[in-house]
């Protein structure tokens, strides 16, 4: 290799064995952002979340397992990372240090990525942090996305899916002018029983599909056309410390 850094090398992209049949000509490329200056759990993305499979690894052949998406991409400022991402066939992108940071955001993350890729249109945003995705969850996302762009073809209005559990929490809040509780989306005097309410939808993080132009002009990931997926409450799970790290080798375990 004439001593050039193995980073360098994984920039060159790799094409993506294989690509599903895609409903009006819609081509979906995943992203995963891997930074590599994680505090809670060093070097996290590339933790083994099983004996030799990193969480990288892990969601990287979910996403392939899939067979919805034309490209995977991995976006990285580390280059451990960027070689666990090549092993598991995605292609790689060097991530700038600006877009690193810890208080950088997903949003500036995956701009920087479009930008450098005006060929992508729409994409999926999958978090590796999530290690309980599964292929069914992109399938249906995928589904529904394809079936917006179907419907949408002349209008050509953004097209947004997202992860979704359904919560029947009774949630509270506390004034902070005078200490007092409040009730935040029930009637403590008529109290619902869960089979009486739609319950809502709380956000999991664990993946968005969108198209750039949400992005690039309304600098967003979301907007009121989104669809969702409904995931179960206990893959939901996003591992941010070591205790969760433990709870997923668990519950992976018992699969």
């Amino acid at each position: 290799m004439g001593g050039t850094p193995i980073f360098t090398i994984l920039l060159v992209g790799i094409g993506l064995a294989s690509a599903s049949d895609k409903a009006c000509g819609t081509s979906i490329a995943a992203l995963v952002l891997a930074r590599g200056g994680s505090k809670g759990i060093p070097l996290k993305n590339i933790v083994e979340i099983q004996p030799n499979q990193t969480l990288l690894g892990r969601a990287l052949d979910t996403i392939r397992q899939s067979g919805v998406f034309d490209a995977i991409w991995v976006s990285t400022d580390h280059e451990q990372i960027a070689v666990e991402a090549y092993l598991h066939g995605a292609n790689v992108f060097a991530r700038s240090e600006v877009h690193a940071q810890d208080h950088s955001t997903s949003l500036d993350a995956t701009r920087e990525f479009l930008d450098a890729h005006p060929e992508i249109d729409k994409f999926a945003l999958v978090q590796c942090t999530s290690p309980l995705l599964r292929v069914h969850y992109l399938e249906e996302a995928a589904l529904q996305l394809t079936s917006q762009e179907c419907s949408e073809c002349e209008e050509r209005t953004p097209s947004c899916i997202f992860s979704v559990i359904r919560s029947y929490k009774l949630r509270w809040r506390k004034d902070a002018a005078n200490g007092r509780l409040e009730a935040i989306n029930f009637d403590p005097f008529a109290r619902p029983r869960r089979q009486d309410w739609a319950g809502e939808l709380v956000e999991t993080g664990m993946f968005y599909f969108a198209d750039r132009q949400m992005i690039i002009e309304a600098n967003s990931f979301q907007n009121n056309r989104c669809s969702v997926v409904e995931v179960e409450e206990i893959d939901a799970l996003e591992i941010d410390n070591q205790k969760h790290l433990e709870l997923a080798r668990l519950l992976i375990a018992l699969e």
